[in-house]
């Protein structure tokens, strides 16, 4: 995938490296439509990715995190770096995890999401799904009734 990278915040200081006051960009990869990738930096590694696709409704496909950088508020950057390039699009995404895979179990997902303004909305074929709305005052180019899925 040919990318071409944009910055999309001032940084986020890494705890290891505050002493050194690095600071850790957020960037948006320019990828071919309608695939979305925002990723966190050190000077050395990637050290999380988020992945979107676009749509009537902007659906996040995963937010990943290595286990050794967990724990420092990467998925909740990348995730407010998402949100904040869709905020008049409704977001959705299934809040179920892999089976086996580290991290948090569903429940506590489910309420990781919840605190980022996601809401419940499962459907028959999709029972993990859950939509952020548009931001409030936003001006949606589409109905907010056909985004929900009615």
């Amino acid at each position: 995938m040919a990318a071409t990278k944009h910055t999309v915040s001032d940084g986020y200081e890494h705890p290891h490296y505050r002493r050194r006051r690095t600071m850790m960009p957020v960037v948006h990869l320019t990828t071919s439509y309608p695939e979305y990738v925002w990723e966190l930096h050190t000077p050395t590694d990637v050290v999380a990715r988020a992945e979107a696709l676009d749509g009537e409704i902007v659906r996040i496909c995963r937010i990943t995190v290595p286990l050794c950088h967990r724990g420092h508020g990467y998925a909740s950057l990348l995730l407010r770096a998402v949100l904040d390039h869709f905020p008049d699009v409704t977001v959705g995404l299934a809040a179920s995890p892999p089976p086996a895979a580290p991290g948090l179990d569903r429940t506590a997902l489910r309420a990781w999401y919840a605190r980022h303004g996601f809401v419940p909305a499962p459907l028959r074929n999709d029972p993990h799904r859950m939509l952020r709305p548009p931001a409030p005052g936003s001006s949606p180019a589409v109905s907010d009734a056909s985004r929900m899925g009615s």
